[in-house]
This record gives C-alpha cells, structure tokens and sequence, in this order.
C-alpha cells in the first residue's frame, strides 16, 4: 500500500515538470508533444543580447571615466603652462635638476650624482641667445643650437595628442586611476611597474616609481624666480669652445 502511495506521488511530480502539447492534424488523428520543463537549459537571445549590450556598456564607461582623466591631465597642465614665473627642483636616482624660468628668460642646471658632470642651460627667447656652460673638469661654454631646456614636467605619456588618449583609455594593460602622493590628490598611470603620479590640481607630475622604487621627485614653486635667479653666467670667467 505504501509502495503504490509512493508510485502515485512520484507520477504526480513528473506532470508538473512537463508540459503537454497537442496537434490536430489533418486527418483528425492528435500529435501529442510532452516537454520536461524542470531540466531544460541555456539562455533565450533577449537575455543574451542584453548581457552583451550590458557588458559593452560596463567597458564604454570604464574607457570613458578614463579618457577624462587623461584629458584632464593635460587641460591642467595647459593652463598652468601659461605661468611665466616658475621653478621646479627635481632629484633622480642619477640626476638633480633646477630650472628656472622668468619671462622669457630660462636656466636650467643639471648635476650627475656621480660627479661627472654639471652643465648650465641659458637662454633669452626674445634675443634668440642661448648658450651651454661646462662647469667641471674646465670651465668653459658653448652657443646652445637647438637643445632645448625642459618645461615644466607632465606625465611621459602623450597626453595631448587625442588618438593616443584614445588608446591609452582603451588598453587594459595601463591602469588609470586617483590616488594620493605624499599628501596630495593625484591621479595616477600604471604600466609594467612603471608608475607616475600627477598633481590632479596643476596636471604637473609629483613622482616616478619604478617596480615600487622611487626613481624621481619633483617640487614646484609659482611666482617666486627673482633676476638673479635667471641670470646669464658671465662669458668672461668661461673658456669659449666651438
């Protein structure tokens, strides 16, 4: 009695899992068709589609949220490039640096930590002078032909140009993102171990890392080069070389 209770309950379970389907045909006789509902699998094409477009639309908000920062890395940094009084101190694991610039007048020193070399860039752009003086092992100068003195300092990606931008929102392995430097709100790059840090303020950049080493630092200061600061080095305690 039991076993046929069990038979019966098993039986009815079954009919709510199909679902019976019934054809006339022409001939009168019935086509009957059952389905087993409760195993059937896969998604319809409406939640397909709607997963791609879902997908697409996470990835166009990501690239975006990313081509802003970089295009306000770089309008940052066009405004403040404006600025014609500025000094900037920068210290590498090779290399420390000033650069001044007051009008349109511009010096830049460098000095190898190692000893070998210190050099003093000078120019006037708007009496086209510009000289390079040697200042170890003999003082001596040269007329400056082209090199240009560095600016203030941005990422090292092209940030200006839009195709890059583009690419650079797009490429999954460079991370993009905000972070903070020594105190300060910064967005960050991130490439291969290579990081850099830039001032979300000025688009100026703060800090290079390099497989989590520091390498580089740079400090800023607005207003403040005074004449003697961007004076020319006077030509008569240097030799003249060609």
């Amino acid at each position: 009695m039991i076993k046929n209770e069990r038979v019966l309950q098993m039986n009815e379970e079954l009919k709510k899992e199909k679902i019976e389907i019934t054809e006339k045909k022409k001939d009168g006789s019935v086509y009957r068709k059952v389905e087993n509902t409760k195993h059937k699998t896969g998604i319809t094409l409406k939640k397909f589609i709607f997963l791609v477009f879902a997908f697409i639309l996470i990835i166009g908000l990501i690239i975006g949220f990313r081509w802003r920062i970089l295009y306000n890395i770089q309008e940052n940094y066009d405004k403040i490039s404006l600025k014609d009084n500025w000094h900037y101190y920068s210290d590498s694991d090779s290399t420390i640096m000033n650069v001044y610039r007051k009008g349109t007048v511009w010096k830049m020193n460098t000095k190898q930590k190692n000893g070998e070399g210190n050099l003093t860039f000078w120019r006037d752009t708007s009496t086209k002078e510009a000289y390079v003086f040697y200042e170890n092992p003999i003082k001596k100068y040269t007329i400056d032909k082209g090199g240009m003195i560095s600016d203030l300092q941005t990422t090292s990606l092209d940030t200006n140009d839009e195709k890059i931008r583009l690419f650079m929102a797009a490429e999954p392995m460079i991370w993009i993102g905000t972070s903070k430097y020594d105190g300060i709100d910064c967005y960050t790059i991130k490439s291969e171990g290579h990081e850099e840090y830039i001032d979300k303020e000025t688009g100026l950049l703060l800090a290079i890392f390099q497989n989590n080493k520091q390498i580089r630092s740079i400090e800023y200061d607005f207003g403040e080069v005074t004449e003697e600061d961007v004076a020319k080095p006077d030509l008569s305690q240097y030799e003249y070389m060609e």
